[in-house]
């Protein structure tokens, strides 16, 4: 059974994937997919669907699909590929398919669907804590009716601690909902009143986000856009998913030595252990608070571990240690493209 509450853990890399032809639906199945998979665990990329269920995900009353057309929709779905640059010029590539196989079984009336299985693309389904990720419930984008309600909703999830934030237009067009190649909404006013408008309704109305937004003029046109973000129950910890019991207690008292021998490096027990640490080192605070913990834990699942704490380590040398900094450090290399391993080895 469909579980609209199920979890996605979903990675940036997935996220950041550009020109893949996912319609409406397969953007949903992909959804489903990441909620019945355990992120933590390789062994279940297998994933069980009914028909009904994949049927109910396309659109498609399941009584009236026949098998060869089953065959079809999963065959577009499989024609999707990700590109895997080999260089940093973007020179030399791989090509790798987003999904490997899918099995249909009449008799039980089952699909089983499983991701690639290359460990370019394997490691954007079970090794999301390198790459940072998002978590949200499935009902989040399941009810959705437009690819650029997801996108937008996804674009405002992972940039939910700025709480207002100004983005150029082109950049939006171009990076986030990808049609700046798309005639009709060279002009603002079209792309307002047939994307933002109705995608940003359709957020408010149905997801745990509440956006209001407006434009900034440069000249005579739109040059800007100015986002708000609000969650809707300010109960719940910034994402509304994650519980206080997911975030480890560490103990204040760690020596340095203890944390490097006894922790696994990139491990969110490290970077908890690592930031408390530095923070008593230099800020003299003895303990980090909830609050400070529950923010360590969204920047972990955004940003990775690996990435945490060069950042720490970074501002800790410059004087500015704060969480707020190491964010905006961190923010900062992702803009500019960077992996956790390129700043590990000293990109900047």
């Amino acid at each position: 059974m469909l579980n609209e509450n199920n979890l996605v853990s979903k990675s940036k890399t997935i996220i950041d994937l550009k020109n893949l032809d996912l319609n409406l639906q397969e953007l949903k199945v992909l959804d489903v997919y990441l909620s019945k998979i355990n992120p933590k665990n390789i062994d279940t990329a297998k994933v069980r669907f009914t028909k009904k269920e994949y049927c109910d995900l396309i659109s498609v009353n399941s009584n009236w699909l026949k098998t060869k057309r089953l065959s079809k929709y999963l065959q577009h779905l499989f024609n999707n590929s990700v590109v895997e640059w080999l260089d940093d010029e973007q020179e030399n590539f791989k090509l790798h398919h987003l999904f490997e196989e899918a099995e249909y079984d009449k008799t039980t009336q089952e699909i089983i669907l499983e991701c690639g299985r290359s460990d370019y693309v394997r490691s954007m389904f079970f090794d999301i804590n390198t790459c940072g990720y998002i978590k949200y419930a499935l009902k989040n984008t399941l009810y959705l009716k437009s690819t650029y309600s997801i996108k937008l909703y996804l674009y405002f999830l992972q940039n939910r601690f700025r709480k207002k934030w100004k983005i150029a237009l082109e950049e939006l067009k171009e990076n986030i909902l990808e049609v700046s190649d798309i005639e009709t909404y060279s002009q603002y006013k079209f792309l307002n009143a047939y994307i933002l408008k109705p995608s940003i309704k359709e957020i408010n109305e149905k997801t745990n986000l509440e956006i209001k937004y407006f434009s900034i003029k440069k000249g005579n046109r739109i040059h800007t856009l100015e986002f708000t973000c609000h969650f809707k129950d300010t109960n719940e910890l910034i994402n509304g998913e994650f519980k206080e019991k997911d975030i480890p207690s560490i103990s204040s008292n760690l020596t340095w030595d203890e944390i490097e021998n006894d922790m696994e490096y990139g491990s969110l027990e490290y970077v908890i252990a690592e930031i408390q640490y530095t923070f008593k080192s230099v800020n003299k605070k003895e303990e980090l608070n909830k609050a400070e913990l529950g923010i360590i834990k969204e920047l972990y699942e955004l940003y990775g571990g690996r990435m945490m704490v060069v950042a720490s380590r970074e501002a800790s040398t410059y004087e500015k240690y704060s969480l707020y900094y190491m964010k905006e450090l961190m923010k900062t290399w992702v803009m500019k493209g960077y992996s956790a391993e390129d700043v590990e080895n000293g990109k900047r």
